[in-house]
């Protein structure tokens, strides 16, 4: 039944983007929970050639079993390692899990009409890794990705719903639970909305405006957990000795809370000193911690979906070929001002 599952959240999210990669050249990386998602998800939007970024032998029989099960031709070739002839013919590369680092050796192989989009493993796309941005600015590759705050893709629905997964997980029953969520922007308008229809009484302090210290420390002191969601990042330190929320503040008058951790700078280790409870073990400090596998098939099929209609309505917009009624999808060109919508041509 999961089989079928992916085919059908595939076919319905070409249909919601109104994918089309109809003779394009894609490479994709592979998906950390289901690895064949992606090179099906290319193959069942018309790419021309489909190259996959990955040896393994489960997600090679993955694959042929799709293709046998369901009788779609594809043209997917599984690669090792991006060779130049194979780099010379790319019009996308999905940037991903198993793609290399994007250097100058690398763009120097690409045609002037390819496009790079990213599909981070931990869903920040503000932030790319593992590639040179000024290598492909100067080789005039444009790096597009998603807008995060783009209402058809919902990225911050799905991390609101993570963010009540790890209450959960961590013993917070959020029903009538006391939350201080500490975040800014539409991301603090999501999960604010998430915890309330959770039944959670909620307060919020925003780390992009100046805080009423007496309001942090009266809500602190009642509050079942501390949620920290500091994405975009504004604060140089959510929770630390010298922080927004500060440990010995915390030690004084409510040593029990959790601290919930989402995106945000934090001290773990005075807070693992101080016995004061975090989730998740790991913290990682400058972009969002949490990664693409914690979230539903559904929700990955679309990111990956949205991030292949980024790079198709760019390369369309360049060749002014884009037509009326396509899906907007917003998204940012990362290698130079943005963000872009479509239509509008780069370079």
């Amino acid at each position: 039944m999961r089989n079928y599952t992916l085919i059908r959240l595939i076919q319905q999210a070409i249909k919601q983007f109104r994918l089309d990669l109809s003779g394009y050249n894609v490479l994709v990386p592979v998906y950390s929970r289901e690895h064949p998602m992606t090179a099906i998800l290319a193959a069942m939007a018309g790419a021309k050639n489909i190259y996959v970024a990955t040896r393994e032998i489960e997600t090679i029989n993955k694959v042929a079993f799709y293709e046998n099960e369901f009788e779609f031709s594809s043209n997917i070739t599984f690669i090792e390692k991006e060779t130049p002839q194979i780099l010379s013919a790319l019009d996308i590369i999905l940037l991903g899990r198993g793609i290399s680092f994007i250097d100058g050796a690398y763009t120097a192989s690409l045609k002037k009409e390819a496009v790079i989009s990213i599909l981070p493993e931990n869903l920040d796309f503000l932030k790319p890794d593992n590639i040179n941005i000024e290598e492909c600015t100067s080789k005039k590759i444009p790096i597009v990705c998603v807008e995060p705050a783009d209402p058809n893709l919902s990225l911050y629905k799905h991390l609101a719903g993570i963010v009540t997964k790890r209450c959960r997980d961590n013993g917070v029953d959020l029903l009538r639970s006391k939350i201080l969520l500490v975040s800014n922007g539409d991301l603090l308008d999501y999960i604010l909305i998430q915890l309330k229809s959770e039944g959670a009484q909620v307060y919020t302090a925003h780390t992009d405006k100046p805080q009423d210290k007496a309001y942090m420390i009266k809500h602190l002191r009642e509050a079942d957990a501390v949620v920290v969601a500091d994405y975009p990042q504004k604060s140089t330190l959510v929770v630390g000795n010298e922080g927004f929320i500060r440990v010995d503040d915390i030690l004084s008058i409510n040593p029990e809370v959790k601290i919930i951790h989402l995106a945000g700078k934090m001290q773990p280790n005075a807070l693992t000193i101080n016995r004061i409870h975090f989730a998740p073990v790991n913290i990682v400090q400058n972009t969002l911690n949490v990664n693409i596998a914690e979230m539903g098939l559904r929700s990955a099929v679309e990111i990956a979906s949205a991030s292949l209609k980024a790079a198709e309505s760019l390369i369309k917009s360049k060749n002014r070929a884009i037509l009326q009624d396509n899906s907007v999808v917003s998204y940012d060109i990362i290698n130079t001002e943005g963000p872009e919508i479509l239509g509008k041509v780069l370079y």
